[in-house]
């Protein structure tokens, strides 16, 4: 994102990339957060509170599916870990495609188009895991579980009429002894939530009884306890010249 362009930030969350982008983009610059929900809008708004950034960011609800603004209005779109929760992704994107300027940028930020290790050392508990949870998301994703979403990513970028189109992965990795910001993160969003409760049913005994022997913070053979303990998190940008 150049200094001084102007984006769209689709899906914005808590506002954390968004407050990014406007450090990026700086105070010659504009961003554009929106999100269906008007607890993610506060949330941002809280987010942001007293930072610089937030003079030149503008937070409002919208859906990506059908955008307010106007045609070739934005020099790029931000797209980050949403457009695998819309069940319209394709004309999701074409309204990406429509708002973006030609000569501009769509960036779709997916995490996880490839597996997380994080159970190094029990790689047939992980694949159990994993394929639990992809279970479970088909609850809500239907037939297609969100990683398989993730997957088709490009597909859904050529569906909407892109064509120049890049694929880019990074793994992010931590190893112990891991941070405060790390550890809770491991062990909130996948350990206890992701892994958690929600998934017992695809499990058997054993599986779950092992789960619980690994993942619980207050078990005496946590892994995050472990000196050796690392992981690695793939992060995959997808971006399309328009």
């Amino acid at each position: 994102m150049p200094p001084g362009s102007q984006g769209l930030d689709v899906g914005c969350g808590m506002g954390l990339y968004a407050l990014w982008l406007a450090s990026v983009v700086g105070p010659r610059g504009r961003v554009v957060a929106i999100d269906p929900s008007s607890e993610r809008i506060a949330e941002s708004g809280a987010t942001l509170e007293n930072t610089p950034e937030s003079k030149w960011i503008t937070l409002r609800e919208g859906s990506g599916v059908t955008l307010d603004e106007p045609d070739q209005h934005f020099d790029w779109v931000w797209c980050s870990d949403v457009l695998h929760h819309i069940d319209e992704a394709v004309r999701a994107v074409a309204e990406f495609k429509r708002v973006t300027r030609p000569g501009g940028t769509i960036y779709i930020k997916e995490s996880q188009v490839l597996p997380a290790l994080l159970l190094p050392g029990h790689l047939d508990l992980e694949r159990q895991l994993q394929r639990a949870d992809v279970e479970f998301q088909k609850r809500e994703a239907g037939v297609r579980s969100f990683q398989e979403r993730r997957q088709r990513t490009y597909e859904t970028l050529l569906e909407a009429g892109l064509s120049d189109i890049r694929v880019e992965t990074r793994i992010v990795q931590r190893q112990a002894p891991l941070d405060e910001v790390a550890k809770r993160y491991i062990q909130k969003a996948i350990f206890d939530r992701t892994w958690g409760p929600r998934i017992r049913e695809w499990l058997s005994d054993a599986e779950w009884e092992e789960r619980c022997a690994i993942c619980e913070a207050e078990s005496p053979h946590a892994i995050l306890r472990r000196r050796d303990y690392y992981c690695l998190y793939p992060v995959t940008l997808f971006s399309a010249r328009v």
